[in-house]
């Protein structure tokens, strides 16, 4: 209820008073419940860093095992205007000379026919069948399709599509227009036959088969495979322009031909490039630049712990600064404790027992790591460990990656991480402070009512009481 400014009889200050008596009601109250919702929010904010902070070196470290960010090769091509080459953890060192001898093209025919636009023209009628490979689609064509337009469109929009696009070209030639046909992937697997002996009309020309003599149907271009040489020795085939695993591990991708000026006329062409070499070696710098990484991130762990945990003497006891929000916090302690655990935790590798320390990366007293700062001493310890740190950070379950992943998520996970079951926590504190401060709301609201409404009986009490002394008074002065 609104709260007037003073009682009418008495001449109290009723709203006044009854506000005044409220905040002093809800004062400490509400004091209360806001100490420890601002001490929930420090913790919970807290918690989240250190989370955060994990979960930031966990997503890094997913990243090294799916990158094999330890153990990758580096491929080199000596002219990638040719071949550009790729490769993964599972290539081997070696440099190898490839010839490219053919590309890998898809199959274009062209009708010699020539065909009416004009929507009213039929074509045809009857079922024409489509192949490319070994997929195929069968098209009805009746009066509802018969013209150039729906037809080449039914074709492309067809569920069953075998993988071929067709195209009207405007030859310019009086009559119309004619159609080209083009599958869709590259190689001899994809050769577009086309049957049209359910066909009447003009739509039956369209007859296609490698062989035919008689078709009316030209080939503008062939489908075929690519062809490489290897060493001058081992001649393979793919059906596109990349091929996978020939080297294992290894992808290379062709641009164009080898032995000719890369038009694709060995023949004819003038030798611009004969060959393309490609180098298959150690990538150290990834190596290198993944410890650096993996040491930022975990001092950043350390740091951001050590502000959070730490506690400075010096400063004045009631200094918000003092302590930090996770000072003695067991959690905590226990995050550090494990993850100091895991840097100094041997790995086995081939039968012998390894640990950071063997790669250049030592545990300092304060709890962080140091990566050696003599470059060209810490680039001769991973060439010569290059396969041994590989397997130390990447082995299956057993390797670092593994290990480091597994005590991470103990901490990280959704469900049943420890951060995250306490930030759950918390935010059901928090939820249940914001509740305890809307029930005092309401409570505080039933007091003012309460306490108004005895003001004002006290204010009309007080009136009465007015009334009557006034009353006695002037039957006193009567008397005189």
């Amino acid at each position: 209820m609104g709260l007037s400014a003073a009682g009418m009889a008495s001449g109290l200050d009723v709203a006044g008073m009854t506000q005044q008596l409220v905040a002093a009601e809800r004062k400490p109250k509400a004091d209360r419940i806001t100490d420890q919702q601002k001490k929930v929010n420090v913790s919970l904010s807290a918690y989240g860093q250190v989370k955060s902070s994990m979960s930031s070196i966990q997503t890094m470290l997913e990243k090294f095992g799916k990158d094999d960010a330890f153990s990758s090769q580096k491929a080199t091509s000596d002219n990638s205007d040719y071949v550009s080459v790729k490769a993964d953890a599972k290539a081997k060192n070696g440099t190898y000379t490839i010839n490219v001898e053919q590309m890998a093209q898809s199959h274009k025919l062209m009708g010699q026919e020539l065909f009416s636009g004009d929507p009213e023209a039929s074509l045809g009628s009857g079922e024409i069948v489509i192949k490319v490979g070994d997929k195929s689609m069968t098209l009805n064509i009746n009066e509802d399709n018969d013209d150039l337009s729906s037809i080449v469109d039914a074709i492309n929009n067809a569920e069953d599509n075998p993988g071929l696009t067709a195209t009207v070209i405007n030859t310019g030639e009086e009559g119309g227009s004619k159609i080209v046909f083009s599958s869709k992937d590259t190689g001899v697997e994809n050769k577009i036959e086309i049957d049209t002996s359910g066909m009447t009309g003009q739509l039956a020309s369209l007859a296609y088969k490698e062989g035919m003599t008689d078709s009316k149907v030209d080939q503008m271009q062939e489908a075929q495979d690519a062809r490489i040489k290897i060493d001058n020795f081992t001649t393979v085939t793919s059906s596109n322009n990349t091929f996978e695993d020939v080297i294992e591990g290894v992808t290379l991708d062709l641009k164009k031909l080898t032995g000719t000026s890369g038009s694709g006329n060995a023949e004819t062409d003038d030798v611009d490039v004969k060959s393309v070499k490609i180098t298959i070696e150690n990538n150290e710098k990834s190596t290198k630049d993944s410890l650096k990484s993996f040491v930022d991130a975990y001092n950043g762990l350390i740091s951001t712990t050590d502000r959070l945990t730490g506690f400075d003497p010096d400063k004045e006891p009631d200094d918000p600064n003092r302590a930090g929000a996770l000072n003695g916090d067991s959690l905590t302690r226990s995050v550090l404790s494990q993850m100091r655990g895991l840097m100094n935790e041997p790995i086995e590798v081939n039968g012998k027992l390894y640990q950071l320390s063997d790669f250049g990366i030592s545990v300092q007293r304060d709890g962080t790591l140091e990566l050696e700062d003599d470059s060209d001493k810490l680039d001769d310890i991973i060439s010569e460990n290059f396969n041994v740190i590989g397997q130390f950070f990447g082995q299956e379950d057993t390797g670092f990656l593994a290990k480091a992943d597994k005590l991470l998520d103990t901490f990280t996970d959704k469900t049943d991480g420890a951060l995250s079951v306490k930030e759950d926590t918390l935010k059901e504190r928090q939820k249940s402070l914001d509740d305890d401060m809307m029930q005092l709301d309401k409570r505080m609201k039933a007091y003012e009512d309460r306490t108004y409404k005895q003001f004002l009986a006290m204010d009309e009490a007080i009136g009465q009481m007015n009334n009557q002394l006034n009353s006695m008074l002037s039957l006193l002065v009567s008397f005189d």
